[in-house]
């Protein structure tokens, strides 16, 4: 046997180093990602889902920012609510204060005296004080307007404005039109309204302004024996006439007032008499 240390066999060792050295640095054989390993397929996925991270936060940031509503929904950066927050109604409205119809100068429900160049307005319900923004439903013109009195005592009416709310919606010349009201604040902003709420100032049914004392007397006589007491209000119609508002109950429920109402109704249906509900103040 020839020796470790013959040439020959130096020879030999020295091709199989080589030959390793060859098979150590060839270069990888490429694999794909799905069968190349937990690590290679961690090579292969980190960059790709850094890029969606980074996309998905660029339109985070830039996205523009959600308009969260105030307690009362709305702000005065001119958020406004919903129309369902408020309180809403629709009819016919009416204006007064003209020339020589007498309502100017006179007291409202609400103590102030009446000036027709205002932004006022009567409703039969609605808290004296509130505001309500209306608009002309023929024009679409809008204004903003504070109850500080009672009426239409019109039947099919739902608001009378002063002359200037009349002008400022465009319908002076006309004299009625339809409207929408909503509840505002101050601002013009919608704000939450009840008409039914307000305990101290109770429902009333109103049943006829007389102005001939024996009339009076009868009407409030056969209301008393149905009804119970019966007040008496003194008003002014257009033209400056005298009358006495006859008035039946006082109710904090506007449900038990309509009931009245209704019985009223049928009780007097053959003197035209139209019963309706108001507030006492």
């Amino acid at each position: 046997m020839p020796s470790p240390f013959h040439p020959t066999n130096w020879s030999k060792a020295c091709a199989s180093w080589i030959h390793e050295i060859h098979i150590a640095f060839d270069p990888p054989t490429p694999v794909d990602p799905g069968r190349g390993g937990l690590l290679r397929l961690m090579r292969w996925s980190t960059p790709r889902v850094a890029a969606l991270v980074v996309l998905s936060f660029t339109l985070h940031c830039t996205r523009p920012p959600m308009s969260i509503p105030s307690p009362r929904g709305g702000s005065r950066n001119g958020t406004k609510p919903a129309d369902a927050q408020a309180y809403v109604e629709e009819g016919m409205a009416s204006w007064y204060g003209g020339n020589g119809d007498g309502f100017a100068g006179r007291p409202t429900a609400s103590g102030e005296i009446f000036d027709p160049e205002q932004y006022t307005c009567a409703h039969r319900t609605l808290p004296l004080g509130s505001f309500v923004e209306v608009e002309n439903l023929e024009n679409r013109k809008r204004a903003v307007l504070r109850v500080n009195d009672r009426g239409p005592f019109i039947k099919g009416r739902i608001l009378d404005l002063s002359r200037q709310g009349a002008q400022e919606l465009g319908f002076l010349g006309q004299g009625t039109t339809r409207i929408r009201l909503r509840s505002v604040d101050a601002m013009g902003l919608p704000t939450p309204l009840d008409p039914a709420v307000d305990p101290s100032n109770p429902f009333v049914v109103q049943v006829a302004a007389l102005s001939d004392p024996k009339n009076i007397e009868v009407l409030t006589r056969e209301l008393e024996n149905t009804f119970g007491v019966v007040t008496l209000q003194d008003a002014g119609t257009r033209g400056g006439r005298s009358v006495k508002r006859l008035r039946v109950g006082s109710y904090t429920s506007r449900q038990d007032a309509e009931q009245t109402a209704e019985q009223i109704a049928r009780l007097l249906k053959d003197r035209g008499v139209e019963p309706f509900v108001t507030r006492q103040q």
